[in-house]
């Protein structure tokens, strides 16, 4: 039980650090993740940036618990429902500018930039989403 495994994902301005923020990045998702930077052009046509780290299942879970107790507790308690798409797919918004300066942290700042996380949720038929996610995400807590 738990998840398939996950991504987190920066999308980047042409002016951003790239480098910092895969350093980052790597840091979140562990060494055993993949990083991809693409550079592309944003719908205005503006350079930017993309990088996403995908991470198999064990390394997913240990990217979870940078977060700690105290903010995985946060997600349960707060807005589970919320994170939870159609897909089975949990979503999870980290602070950018925290994780730059070494801390994982859910506690993004108002229009500020964000890392985006997103894991596939090991649903099996008859289980309920949310009970699957929760009780992830409480193990993730006794085993930390």
């Amino acid at each position: 039980m738990g998840i398939h495994g996950g991504a987190w994902r920066v999308h980047a301005s042409a002016v951003d650090d790239i480098e910092i923020i895969a350093e980052a990045m790597l840091w979140l998702a562990g060494s055993e993740s993949e990083i991809s930077i693409n550079h592309s052009k944003s719908a205005h046509g503006s350079p930017m940036v993309s990088i996403i780290s995908t991470m198999k299942k064990k390394v997913a879970v240990a990217s979870l618990c940078k977060f700690g107790e105290e903010q995985i507790f946060t997600i349960i308690d707060e807005d589970l429902a919320a994170r939870i798409d159609e897909d089975k797919v949990l979503h999870i918004r980290a602070s950018l500018s925290k994780l730059v300066s070494g801390e994982a942290s859910l506690e993004c700042e108002r229009n500020g930039p964000v890392v985006k996380g997103t894991f596939k949720l090991e649903v099996y038929p008859n289980e309920d989403v949310f009970s699957v996610a929760e009780k992830f995400l409480r193990e993730l807590i006794d085993s930390h």
